[in-house]
């Protein structure tokens, strides 16, 4: 093999060694930059997730505070506690009163005449709290 071949044949493998760490540089980079999107992703999710549970929470919240408030005494109307089974006024039973569509059962807002998912009519309902 002469001088030129082996300089060649030297040239070449630096230049294969090159390319290979080339590689696996950019392979690295692209694992590197897959695994950061997969805990991008994760992140968005569990982000998703908690504002799902606070928006139920809110809305579970909200409905209980819902329930207590439609709590009156079925004699004289005072509004009672969430305690109280009886009324401290006048002995009536307290029960639960709001309004709802007649169609649907969707609970109405006070200011609601027809129910904004069917279109039923608004009724007022009251059930005994046991």
């Amino acid at each position: 093999m002469g001088l030129f071949d082996s300089i060649k044949k030297g040239i070449a493998d630096l230049l294969g060694k090159a390319k290979d760490e080339a590689v696996e540089t950019a392979v690295d980079a692209a694992k590197d930059k897959a695994n950061d999107a997969i805990d991008n992703a994760k992140d968005a999710v569990r982000e998703r997730a908690e504002a799902r549970k606070e928006q139920k929470e809110e809305a579970a919240a909200a409905e209980r505070a819902a329930h207590e408030a439609a709590r009156v005494c079925s004699q004289c109307g005072r509004h009672a506690s969430p305690a109280e089974k009886f009324c401290s006024e006048c002995g009536g039973k307290i029960v639960e009163k709001f309004r709802v569509c007649s169609k649907c059962g969707r609970r109405a807002e006070e200011a609601e005449k027809f129910c904004t998912e069917c279109g039923g009519g608004i009724a007022e309902k009251i059930e005994e709290i046991k």
